[in-house]
């Protein structure tokens, strides 16, 4: 038997959203087969594409973002350009959306309306608190949503300010679990023969990762603190700051690997001492634990200490840098570096489909698309006639 090329072969969606969320979630779909359409605003198009840095013009964040998609850029306040997008959606099975709530029921283009005209329609909608709730319509950014989270309170060192993390991780796991979502919903529409909503944000997305420190508040009513580096339930688990001026990360996250490190270190009656002996009474006593270990990896060089843990079994890294870790030969080993042929930057690369399969090959096989690249393809396979294409380009209603 004769298997699909990728899982999702076959399956059309509509990919209404703008910046990081919504956009990786669209990606995540054509990395596996999926006919990604883009739909961007025909006068200013997705933000991101004025996001630097860039290079001869064109945005990394907009680049990585929207690979394997067409492009088509259509006016949703002309009517014109809300019945292409309902045409578009009856005939998808997925639509991505990350407005403001009520945005799209606005334009006429809301999940109730078009699942009446294609009752196998997946509507995801991606947003700041979700679509329902007090705080429903408010909007929210990933910084923003850090800080109300409660994620940015965790995140920095002791007594400092809270800190944004370096990553903007709660759109980019958003994505990640709404395109969980999506695929979910493709399964149970196998079963039912009918789509549903999805409704995904990143408010829940924080809770979720919060995970076990959010568990310990609604279990024990434990608040987490900021510890820098440090993990909130193990110890020494954290970055170190050696002679050199580096640092390394230590991760001595049980007895067996604390007795090995203070061994390494010449600090042999710490493993036996009662403060110390047991991974609980470690954090209990975190503080005095911390300042040891602070003299006695501060007398090493970097590199020379890395050495003496890796003889020793202890887990240990250096604290790289963004390009050292692009460059260190394990990255080149795998396949999440991918090739992108882009029309005006050539053969450039880009940050793929984080998974490997065994019998899947989800590559880079479409660009990133110039605003309003595929219109007219697109358009054509709707049943627009070319005249009426270019009376929608002379209202300036498509590009």
């Amino acid at each position: 038997m004769t298997m699909p090329a990728l899982s999702l072969d076959g399956v059309r969606v509509v990919d209404l959203s703008r910046v990081l969320a919504g956009p990786f979630c669209g990606a995540l779909l054509g990395d596996m087969g999926a006919d990604v359409v883009k739909v961007e605003d025909p006068h200013v198009g997705d933000e991101s594409r004025t996001w630097p840095p860039h290079k001869d013009g064109e945005a990394a964040g907009y680049l990585v973002n929207n690979r394997n998609k067409r492009g088509i850029a259509v006016d949703l306040k002309a009517p014109e350009g809300v019945e292409i997008v309902r045409r578009l959606a009856r005939r998808a099975d997925v639509l991505i959306e990350n407005f403001r709530t009520g945005t799209m029921e606005e334009f006429g283009l809301g999940w109730e309306r078009l699942a009446a005209e294609n009752p196998r329609l997946i509507y995801c909608s991606v947003s700041a608190f979700g679509r329902t709730g007090p705080r429903a319509e408010g909007a929210g950014y990933e910084a923003l949503m850090q800080a109300f989270s409660g994620i940015m309170s965790i995140t920095g060192e002791p007594g400092g300010a809270p800190v944004r993390c370096g990553v903007s991780f709660l759109d980019l796991t958003t994505g990640i679990l709404c395109a969980f979502g999506i695929v979910n919903a493709l399964l149970y529409r196998d079963k039912s023969g009918v789509g549903q909503r999805v409704d995904g944000s990143l408010l829940e997305t924080a809770i979720g990762l919060l995970n076990f420190q959010a568990e310990g508040y609604l279990l024990a009513g434990t608040v987490p603190r900021a510890l820098g580096s440090a993990h909130p339930s193990l110890s020494p688990y954290r970055n170190f700051c050696c002679r050199d001026g580096q640092w390394v990360f230590i991760a001595g996250a049980n007895d067996r690997l604390w007795r090995r490190l203070v061994t390494a270190l010449g600090l042999a009656p710490m493993a036996d001492d009662p403060r110390f002996v047991t991974n609980i009474e470690r954090v209990k006593h975190r503080s005095e634990l911390e300042e040891a270990l602070e003299q006695a990896i501060g007398g090493h060089d970097r590199d020379a200490l890395l050495q003496l843990l890796e003889k020793a079994g202890v887990p240990a890294t250096p604290v790289n840098t963004v390009d050292q870790v692009l460059n260190d030969p394990q990255t080149g080993t795998r396949s999440v570096i991918r090739r992108m042929r882009h029309p005006k930057l050539g053969d450039i690369p880009v940050v793929g489909m984080p998974v490997a399969f065994s019998r899947l090959t989800p590559d880079v096989r479409r660009h990133a698309p110039l605003r309003g690249e595929h219109t007219d393809e697109i358009l054509a396979e709707h049943a627009y006639t070319a005249a009426e294409i270019a009376a929608l380009r002379a209202k300036n209603v498509v590009v």
